[in-house]
């Protein structure tokens, strides 16, 4: 299979877990633009974890949070916001 692919696959169904979790996090936490619902920040923590899991199987660097960050931003008003998000995660962890 496609590493991309393949990496893709493992960051969507990591991102469905986590909002699947959406409920169990109401709160409001300071986020990268001011307040956002705790479940954002605990997808887009969820999404750089799993972005340097890849990376460190590839002896890679591990990236920022500033860029999950931007990637998410390039995702976000897309109809298919959550697999945009994974792919462009995917990217990152290909780098």
């Amino acid at each position: 299979m496609n590493s991309l692919k393949a990496s893709t696959d493992s960051l969507l169904a990591a991102l469905t877990r986590a909002q699947e979790q959406r409920g169990q996090r109401p709160e409001l936490v300071d986020g990268p633009d001011g307040p956002e619902c705790e479940w954002a920040a605990f997808e887009r923590t969820t999404m750089h974890q799993g972005v340097n899991d890849i990376r460190a199987e590839r002896d890679l660097p591990h990236i920022s949070l500033e860029e999950i960050v931007r990637v998410e931003r390039l995702a976000v008003g897309h109809s298919d916001y959550s697999r945009k998000f994974a792919f462009y995660c995917a990217e990152l962890a290909a780098k």
